[in-house]
């Protein structure tokens, strides 16, 4: 989540930055040519190279994060073409190394420093451009066929690469550990919130999916809601001690555990009532919750007395509330009607 967040927010920088410098560039050209400012001899060239640039660019832009959504692709596709195609096509019409270009070409380790770690992607493509880049400094002073062409000494040629190819490498490294580091502190928050929020929506006393937890999972669905309570709960605290009933409470859960899953949800609803959640047809809950009750019933023994529950089932009625309220309605009949009973629709059910 983190990552692509991020990867979202890098995207947006990139295409903004570099359509919006594409298109400065073509009125730059544009100008400086027309008024003889600048020292380009084919600013016609230049200007339209830099428009056909900013057109590309805003394709990919609006193509990746606007119809695909898809941020990682768009930062790799952009910076590389950006790399290889844009930057070098200035460089190429705007005066080589005499205009400082190179510094501009530096904006490719930086990125690809801070996007490799994210996908995990290997160093070919920075690598490639950074020999790609050298290449094209070789050509510039060696090459008749580049505009503005300047011949300098082979020593003078293997100087400006090794500065040029230090100064890339430095930034692309320095980026790249910048990047992981921040990447793992928030895979470390990321697991961080994962575990609070699982221990927040966790009752700690029987370590059931407490009513936070049912709220949130009733909102995907189900066909039928149980709410049930242990009889006179209250009688077992006040005659053998709050302990007692915690440890009552306890066991039930795990006699009521066994016959769980992902259909058929265990939560603890607060005190002594608890809430199961069924996405089983009605006739199949209904069965099953039976043999819970004939468990409970044979089992379920504190401090040498067997104790009963009596529960209210609900089907799906229009909502999540509603259908715990029918469900609550059938628990009050049960309890009015002896205890040690199931209630649903109205009517006990034997």
């Amino acid at each position: 989540m983190q990552n692509n967040a991020f990867a979202k927010q890098l995207a947006l920088i990139l295409g903004i930055f570099g359509i919006s410098a594409n298109f400065l560039g073509t009125l730059i050209s544009l100008i400086t040519g027309l008024t003889h400012v600048s020292r380009a001899d084919n600013f016609i060239i230049d200007t339209i190279v830099c428009f056909a640039c900013a057109l590309v660019l805003a394709f990919i832009f609006y193509y990746y994060c606007f119809k695909k959504k898809n941020y990682h692709r768009f930062n790799f596709v952009a910076i590389t073409f950006c790399g290889f195609v844009t930057f070098t096509a200035m460089y190429i019409y705007t005066g080589n190394m005499l205009c400082g270009f190179p510094f501009y070409m530096l904006i490719i380790p930086v990125y690809y420093g801070f996007s490799l770690p994210i996908r995990k992607r290997t160093f070919a493509f920075p690598i490639l451009n950074l020999i790609f880049y050298d290449t094209l400094f070789v050509l510039t002073f060696k090459a008749p066929y580049f505009p503005s062409r300047t011949v300098i000494s082979n020593a003078s040629v293997i100087q400006q690469c090794t500065a040029f190819s230090a100064t890339y490498l430095f930034l692309f490294f320095v980026c790249f550990l910048v990047s992981k580091q921040l990447i793992n502190q928030n895979n470390k928050l990321e697991e961080s919130e994962k575990n609070y929020r699982e221990l927040s929506s966790r009752d700690e006393l029987t370590g059931l999916y407490n009513r936070r937890a049912l709220d949130n999972r009733a909102e995907l669905g189900f066909k039928s809601l149980i709410i049930y309570d242990i009889d006179y709960f209250k009688k077992i605290n006040d005659t053998y001690g709050h302990q007692i009933g915690d440890i009552a409470l306890q066991k039930l859960s795990q006699i009521v555990l066994k016959y769980c899953s992902n259909e058929f949800e265990l939560y603890r609803y607060g005190g002594e009532e608890f809430v199961i959640l069924s996405r089983l047809p009605d006739d199949i809950t209904l069965e099953l919750f039976q043999h819970v009750i004939a468990d409970v019933r044979a089992n379920f023994i504190v401090e040498g007395n067997y104790v009963t529950i009596s529960a209210g089932i609900a089907s799906f009625c229009k909502d999540y509330k509603r259908t715990l309220k029918i469900a609550d309605e059938n628990l009050y009949l049960a309890k009015t009607d002896g205890r040690n009973k199931i209630y649903m629709n109205g009517e006990e059910i034997k």
